[in-house]
């Protein structure tokens, strides 16, 4: 099976643990199951609440209706493990954004406004690394302020490859999160721009090591995010990057399993 329908059902499963009980159809209620095609796995989802979900491959045979019986038993134990687990996320401003947003939660946070890899190694990282081990979920966001000098990835892939060395050691796994875009370009952000961003991801997802897991919220939120300022989010964006980077972990950890 591709990433994307492996991704897809992870988004289902996701929903059904994770996410507050929405309205559903008055179809819906009556019999307290929604069925969802191929195609309709593959669309963006609007945080609805699914009571039991059929997911229906088209023309799909016994073998794979088996074998997605059976992925969806793993995302969903891997999802209620993942409740049980630390997150530890180290970012700038917009990770500040997603904090608030977020709300209280037993996530260990390290963010601040407008820094970038001096201040993660200084200050942001040491605030937190005591807190990382064998139960602990790496995730840096980190980037959107040094974007301008795409050279620097080296400067952050060569820090992180180093530390995500020592947290692997421990047991905890690392992600680096895609600089996320902007909603629009800004002269009070010059130079900042989504091609610009591109540049970025692309030499760091190139340059990270193996013990680095880069999660690409970029490509899913182009075009659908929502901002004041062009560069900083509302509470719902901030929301919807949130849930992918934890819909990306589960499926990258069932993707772990497969390999």
């Amino acid at each position: 099976m591709s990433k994307r329908y492996l991704r897809s059902v992870a988004i289902i499963l996701f929903l059904i643990l994770c996410i507050n009980p929405a309205k559903r159809s008055e179809a819906e209620e009556m019999d307290g199951t929604t069925t969802i095609t191929a195609q309709s796995l593959l669309q963006p989802t609007s945080g609805d609440y699914v009571d039991s979900v059929q997911v229906v491959p088209q023309q799909a045979s016994a073998e794979q209706t088996t074998d997605t019986a059976e992925i969806q038993r793993r995302i969903a134990q891997i999802a209620a493990e993942q409740a049980d687990r630390q997150l530890v996320i180290i970012g700038d401003s917009r990770t500040v954004g997603m904090e608030s947003a977020v709300g209280q939660n037993k996530n260990i946070w390290s963010a601040k406004v407008g820094i970038g890899l001096s201040w993660m190694k200084s200050t942001g990282v040491p605030a937190v690394e005591a807190n990382i081990n064998s139960n602990t979920d790496v995730v840096i966001l980190m980037g959107v302020n040094d974007v301008l000098s795409p050279s620097y990835t080296d400067k952050y892939i060569d820090y992180i490859n180093e530390k995500a060395d020592a947290w692997t050691a421990l047991g905890a796994h690392v992600y680096y999160v895609s600089v996320n875009p902007m909603a629009y370009e800004t002269r009070a952000y010059p130079g900042i721009t989504n091609t610009a961003i591109e540049t970025w991801n692309t030499k760091m997802q190139e340059g990270l090591s193996k013990n680095v897991r880069y999660i690409d919220t970029y490509t899913e939120m182009l075009g659908n995010v929502e901002s004041r300022d062009g560069i900083h989010y509302f509470n719902s964006t901030y929301k919807e990057i949130y849930d992918l980077i934890n819909q990306d972990i589960i499926l990258d950890k069932l993707e772990q399993e497969k390999a």
